[in-house]
């Protein structure tokens, strides 16, 4: 039971974000990047920035993370991932709802 719920979890995490942008395959082109939304933006050394973009310059990408204004160049930008917020609470709530029917299922069927 240990296995499964550790799986849930990990399924939940990994289909939470989808990928935007990767310097393999998208190559400079940030079309699908959207100012107004929330992304973790990571750079070559794989350091992690949550922001909130603001807008999209011919160099650089703009946005905001506790108030703060950040500029981020977009050669530096190594992948851009879309943060579901949403759809981790319903994953989350479904997982443990699904979890919690198992547990209660086993127990009664002894």
């Amino acid at each position: 039971m240990k296995n499964i719920f550790a799986f849930l979890i990990i399924l939940m995490s990994v289909s939470c974000v989808s990928t935007k942008y990767n310097t393999e395959k998208n190559q400079g082109n940030f079309d699908q990047v959207q100012a107004g939304a929330k992304y973790a933006v990571y750079d070559f050394n794989n350091n992690k920035s949550v922001i909130d973009i603001t807008s999209i310059e011919n160099y650089r990408i703009i946005g905001t993370h506790n108030k703060q204004t950040i500029s981020i160049a977009k050669k530096d930008i190594k992948e851009i991932k879309k943060i579901k917020t949403t759809g981790t609470i319903v994953l989350v709530t479904a997982g443990v709802a699904l979890v919690a029917s198992a547990i209660a299922l086993i127990n009664f069927s002894r």
